[in-house]
């Protein structure tokens, strides 16, 4: 896409402005994105560190007009095609900083690019959740639940390939992200009530399918974070050693019981 496209679509996003969606609360989203720095090389995660004040503040005061696209698409569960062009000028911006003279700011850039990932896995925002009082009130326990039980819950590379994109291959991924979330957000509808009753997040455990949609999403998110550093990282010939292996986990078959 030209320069002036760009600048067409900058402006119309901006004009738009930026719509009132409920996704991961702030805190949530901040620890998401402190959990992906377990994945990335360890000079980005100490980079990142150094910053993470200033990271934060930049994240919350973000005008990326990609961000606002986002947005718009969130609740429908999939990423419109100028999402994707405006996702892919972004993140080829902050590669292109990376490799300009102001390290620390592009470091910044980079890491509040977060915000372009981190809610595509919530379940709270999909259209299965629904838009009435009663997908206000599962929404609002699940968050809680989240927030109260974080520290539980296990955290699985969900497509260790992802690990491995390119930079051209993000917009692509971000949208496959955003297309399996309608499903745990219908999920969560069903199994956040009980009998008409919404569950509240105190009584809600690990037996229940509401913490498998919490630790799917969470996942989910932490990889889709990780993923995108990487990419940029990597294509700006950013330090690519000292990177942890993901751990590919392969649930053992059930095996039979002895009544069986």
């Amino acid at each position: 896409m030209s320069r002036p496209s760009f600048t067409v679509l900058a402006l119309g996003a901006l004009l738009l402005g930026s719509p009132r969606v409920e996704a991961w609360p702030g805190d949530l989203s901040q620890h998401i994105a402190r959990d992906a720095l377990k994945l990335v090389p360890r000079s980005l995660a100490e980079a990142f560190l150094a910053h993470e004040t200033e990271i934060f503040a930049d994240a919350r005061a973000s005008g990326m007009p990609a961000l606002t696209l986002v947005y718009q698409d969130l609740p429908k569960g999939r990423l419109a095609d100028a999402t994707r062009q405006a996702i892919a000028l972004e993140v080829a911006e902050r590669a292109r900083a990376l490799k300009g003279q102001d390290f620390r700011g592009a470091v910044i850039a980079l890491g509040a690019a977060y915000r372009l990932a981190v809610d595509l896995a919530d379940p709270g925002v999909g259209s299965g959740l629904g838009t009435d009082g009663t997908a206000s009130a599962i929404r609002r326990e699940f968050y809680l639940f989240v927030a109260a039980n974080r520290e539980k819950i296990p955290l699985v590379v969900v497509e260790p390939g992802s690990m491995r994109i390119g930079l051209e291959a993000i917009p692509g991924f971000l949208a496959e992200v955003s297309a399996r979330t309608p499903a745990q957000s219908a999920l969560l509808r069903r199994e956040g009530q009980e009998g008409g009753r919404i569950l509240p997040h105190a009584g809600i455990d690990f037996r229940s399918p509401v913490f498998a949609v919490a630790s799917t999403a969470y996942s989910r998110s932490v990889s889709a974070v990780a993923a995108v550093w990487i990419a940029i990282w990597r294509s700006a010939g950013g330090d690519m050693t000292r990177q942890k292996t993901p751990w590919t986990i392969n649930p053992k078959p059930k095996e039979p019981s002895e009544e069986s």
